[in-house]
């Protein structure tokens, strides 16, 4: 049975770990650009600290929005992408269904409602095997008696919800509609374009999948010396290169190229390792974010993880 997961986001923020940098913040967004799920049972431990150590939920909130800030992830650049609250919340769900989540959050007009997945249920972490959500909590917000799913978890969660709505909002805003976040842009945001990791993912971004000996030559140096500056900050060339190959093929998704042809075009060696790859990132395979990418132009019923 798969592992539960939890998205990274989340268990970031409840970890609340300390020292963070600009440059340990960017190596996670590029991180989980790429893997963008932890294990379920540090989102649960996390949340059961952070529950003893009597944590207001404000603070998991603010950390959450730092977080979200920089978050380049295939998933969160959907879920950032919409004009219409309606259709955040179709993607939302549609997400929740499509990823091995060890609780799924369903959300609807009035509320939402969580229930744990059966691998969740499962799990070490939770003992008698009675964890994982508050249920079919008819979307009041009202947890089910004898769930082990700790407030502050979902106050993670839906700090991730609100987050979405006012982002939405403000697209529906801009004459352009979304903001086009990049390696290059979180770099910026974080102030660290001109890192060694900066510099190198502006020219994957700009240039395509190339392999890492001539990126070296764009920039003018040694490879050796370019890996060393880059292990000084933990990251590699090679984990720069699959997450900017993934952002690249996230925002042609709502073209009208084939998948196919996206697939060879950002380098992925075909169809079936592209989407092997957004399964992983983000829980949901291309052609569901394509589907999903498309509901402001187009109204779509309910939809399967298997579209």
């Amino acid at each position: 049975m798969p592992k539960s997961l939890a998205y990274h986001v989340v268990v970031n923020a409840l970890e609340g770990k300390a020292g963070w940098t600009p440059m340990t913040m960017f190596v996670s967004a590029v991180s989980h650009a790429i893997s963008g799920h932890l294990p379920y049972q540090r989102y649960h431990a996390a949340g059961r600290a952070r529950t003893a150590e009597g944590a207001g939920a404000g603070v998991v909130e603010r950390m959450v929005n730092d977080f979200l800030s920089t978050d380049i992830n295939p998933g969160y650049l959907l879920l950032s992408s919409f004009q219409r609250e309606a259709d955040v919340l179709i993607a939302f769900n549609a997400y929740n269904q499509s990823a091995n989540l060890g609780v799924q959050t369903s959300l609807g007009a009035n509320g939402y409602a969580r229930r744990p997945s059966s691998a969740s249920r499962n799990s070490p972490a939770n003992g008698n095997g009675n964890d994982g959500g508050n249920g079919g909590n008819g979307g009041n917000g009202t947890p089910t008696a004898g769930r082990d799913d700790p407030d502050i978890c979902r106050q993670g969660t839906l700090a991730i919800v609100e987050t979405m709505m006012a982002t939405t909002r403000r697209n529906a805003q801009l004459p352009s509609g979304a903001e086009r976040r990049s390696l290059t842009t979180t770099a910026k945001i974080l102030g660290v374009e001109a890192s060694a990791a900066g510099e190198v993912a502006l020219v994957f971004e700009s240039e395509g999948h190339l392999p890492i000996a001539s990126v070296t030559r764009k920039l003018g140096c040694h490879q050796r010396t370019l890996e060393r500056r880059l292990r000084e900050s933990n990251i590699t060339a090679e984990a720069l290169r699959q997450a900017s190959r993934l952002i690249r093929a996230s925002h042609r998704l709502a073209s009208l190229d084939s998948l196919t042809m996206i697939a060879f075009d950002e380098g992925f060696s075909d169809l079936a390792h592209m989407t092997r790859a957004f399964q992983t990132a983000s829980g949901m395979p291309p052609s569901l974010i394509r589907k999903l990418m498309r509901l402001s132009q187009n109204s779509l019923p309910a939809l399967s993880p298997s579209l």
